[in-house]
């Protein structure tokens, strides 16, 4: 009976302490359109450069089509680095559709819109 809730008590600790890297990102459904609606911004791109500057990743896009709003040549796009937080690694050389929400003069995005305009191709 002790050692049965010594290992409970165990597993419990196990679980309680256990590393935050096992935060996965939770992305709801959402439409193209929708996603389009919430960005302040939405655009094609192919990436120049990305910098890592602590809890943030910035990619440097060439605005290849802008689609809403109104952007620069190059804009800086800001995303988590955190896959836990829903990061979005850039692809090199490839065209992406980028929807970017304004927030503090910088734009933002992350894995769950990218997703939603870029589908992996079948």
């Amino acid at each position: 009976m002790i050692r049965t809730a010594a290992l409970a008590g165990a597993g419990f600790l196990a679980c309680a302490f256990a590393p935050a890297a096992v935060a996965a990102c939770s992305c709801p459904r959402q439409t193209r359109d929708q996603v389009a609606a919430k960005a302040s911004l939405v655009f094609t791109g192919r990436l120049l450069g990305t910098r890592r500057d602590g809890a943030h990743n910035y990619a440097r896009l060439e605005t290849v089509q802008l689609l809403k709003g109104s952007a620069p040549p190059v804009v800086e796009v800001m995303t988590p680095a955190s896959p836990a937080a829903c990061s979005y690694e850039f692809p090199a050389g490839q065209v992406v559709a980028v929807a970017a929400t304004l927030r503090q003069q910088q734009y933002e995005t992350d894995s769950c819109a990218m997703a939603v305009l870029n589908p992996p191709k079948r």
